[in-house]
């Protein structure tokens, strides 16, 4: 079994009043996994409107740390990789959230 936990969540908006939720999450080491995107959506039941966290997709992390299968070299970097972090977890969702139509 693995335990995760929400190391922490984040609210974006756009400008356009359209907040989405972010949830990055870590496993029981206290490192960065992936995190989760949320969407405010409305429910109405017996006439009643009430706003619900839907979740739209996991975001992954893996492309912030080198391959750990010793695959051959796929790409030139002029940089190393940022690494999975609270920080760069953060980055990654901005962009998820400026890209998001």
């Amino acid at each position: 079994m693995i335990y995760y936990e929400v190391a922490k969540t984040i609210y974006l908006n756009n400008g356009d009043d359209e907040y989405f939720k972010y949830e990055i999450v870590e496993d029981e080491n206290g490192e960065v996994c992936f995190a989760m995107a949320f969407i405010e959506v409305r429910v109405v039941i017996d006439d009643v409107s009430m706003p619900v966290w839907s979740k739209l997709e996991n975001i992954s992390l893996d492309h912030l740390m080198p391959s750990k299968r010793g695959a051959f070299q796929t790409e030139m970097r002029n940089q190393p990789y940022p690494g999975k972090s609270i920080a760069t977890a953060i980055t990654v969702c901005k962009e998820h959230r400026k890209n998001y139509q």
